[in-house]
């Protein structure tokens, strides 16, 4: 006889497999990874084949919180500060003006369109899906296409990243509206608000500082000390901006950015293990969201849901960005495509389990009508977004691009030296050069030649092939001549 834990080990651990194994199908294909984690749980699910009775709407938003924070600190560690700094205006006018024109535009629409629905819980459904998606939006631009321009692709990271604050906010709004929680005044809520992005903001900054001075300044005894430190982290930065009335998401994301831009002790190994980590949180999170959707329920919404939808992205979602976005200096193809990714996921799932929590009447079913608008959002939304990108013809075109990404030393023992990684184009003019013959900077060291299977330690003689994929060590202020010396077309 097996025991309850075994058979729930094997469960669980069967289903992760298996949508990580046909997650390469549905990539080929051009869907988003993590729609085949929704799906796998909803078949999974008491209505499903797998027939899994999980109804704990409490539990999966604690899940979904737990996993969304991971999401947003890894964004924020991984964002480029120099390419976001010069477009920082436009992110928070997306994130804050965005946010609030969608959640009212839709809200408007969803009325009109649905009369059974009042105006409280079409502006709550609104607000529910207002927000854009962190855990979609990292995982299109991941996984997706990269010819995208960087400082669009950051654009819409940050706005992700921090307009979580404003759905919070005005999900809060309207379902005390609704509940008619005569405690809470006009002033009440601006307060709400200005506290919740102030104080997000405030202690994200300083708590990131302080993790990255600790991080820097600790010797633990042990390596593998500084990933606990950095994982236990996220949650302290979390719960400690929760409790002195501040956005949890916002000042995860902030101090996020703050690690990121500096140097720290084995920052390759850290990034590598929260990329790991995060993508056990997704799937964990995405599964246990389908979980809870019954497929028989959605028979009787898809139609007021694809139509909320089609509204969110043709509609609602452009109008807000090209509002917010008025007398922004960014080309209309750029704000088209940002219109475009404005992805929903979990999010949204986590919002729509808080009328369910609180005992809403509409609640069941708001939480299914949201479910399937992300279900459009990452079906339609994610799997266009490179077509679009091309279509729109904002794709980069630029032959001097770069053609390496950085891999840090694990050790701060030598500032202002980077390991770079290099790929040779096969057009390049040091193609069938020696090492010697290429005139590099005196401060630049080539390490290591892979070539196919083989790792080449390179001498003076070791002549360079197209596609070879070359370490070089050097200063951080020759590293863009190397760069392009190996770019240079024939």
């Amino acid at each position: 006889m097996i025991d309850s834990f075994t058979l729930q080990a094997l469960v669980i651990s069967t289903l992760i497999l298996f949508s990580i194994l046909s997650s390469k199908l549905f990539f080929r294909f051009g869907f988003p990874i993590l729609l085949i984690f929704l799906t796998f749980g909803m078949l999974a699910g008491a209505d499903g084949p797998g027939r899994i009775d999980f109804s704990d709407y409490g539990l999966a938003q604690s899940i979904g919180i737990f996993a969304l924070i991971y999401i947003l600190f890894l964004g924020g560690l991984e964002s480029e500060w120099d390419s976001l700094k010069n477009f920082l205006s436009v992110g928070i006018r997306l994130s804050i003006v965005g946010t609030i024109l969608t959640a009212l535009i839709l809200g408007v629409l969803i009325h009109y369109l649905f009369p059974v629905l009042g105006f409280m819980e079409s502006f709550l459904l609104g607000s529910i899906v207002s927000a854009t998606d962190a855990a979609s939006v990292f995982n299109i631009f991941k996984t997706g296409s990269s010819d995208l321009p960087v400082h669009l692709k950051k654009i819409i990271e940050f706005e992700s990243g921090s307009n979580d604050a404003v759905g919070v906010l005005l999900t809060t709004i309207f379902m005390n509206l609704i509940t008619a929680d005569a405690s809470f005044s006009g002033f009440q809520f601006f307060r709400f608000f200005v506290m919740q992005v102030l104080v997000g903001s405030m202690m994200g900054y300083s708590l990131g500082i302080l993790i990255l001075y600790l991080m820097n300044s600790v010797k633990l005894g042990y390596d593998g000390l500084y990933l606990v430190f950095i994982t236990a982290s996220v949650p302290f930065i979390y719960a400690v901006t929760t409790v002195f009335q501040g956005n949890g998401f916002l000042a995860v994301y902030i101090a996020g950015i703050i690690v990121g831009r500096n140097k720290f002790i084995h920052k390759k190994s850290i990034f590598r293990f929260l990329n790991g980590y995060v993508w056990i949180l997704q799937i964990g999170m995405f599964l246990c969201f389908g979980l809870l959707v019954y497929p028989s329920r959605m028979a009787n919404i898809w139609v007021p849901g694809l139509l909320i939808g089609v509204l969110l992205i043709l509609f609602a979602r452009p109008v807000a960005v090209f509002i917010s976005l008025f007398r922004v200096k960014l080309p209309v193809k750029e704000k088209l495509f940002i219109s475009w990714v404005g992805l929903r996921g979990a999010s949204p799932i986590i919002l729509a389990t808080f009328p369910i929590a609180q005992g809403l009447v509409w609640g069941d079913l708001l939480f299914h009508i949201v479910f399937f608008v992300v279900l459009v959002s990452l079906l339609v939304q994610g799997s266009l977004i490179p077509r679009v990108a091309q279509w729109l013809g904002i794709l980069k075109k630029d032959p001097d691009r770069k053609i390496y990404h950085p891999t840090d030393f694990d050790n701060i023992e030598f500032p202002g030296m980077t390991l770079q990684e290099l790929i040779v184009p096969y057009n390049s003019s040091v193609v069938d050069k020696a090492l010697f013959e290429i005139k590099l900077p005196e401060q630049s060291h080539i390490l290591l030649i892979a070539r196919g299977e083989q790792f080449l330690i390179p001498s003076g003689n070791t002549q360079v092939r197209g596609g070879d994929v070359i370490w070089v060590l050097a200063k951080d202020e020759v590293m863009p001549i190397i760069g392009k010396t190996f770019m240079a077309v024939a």
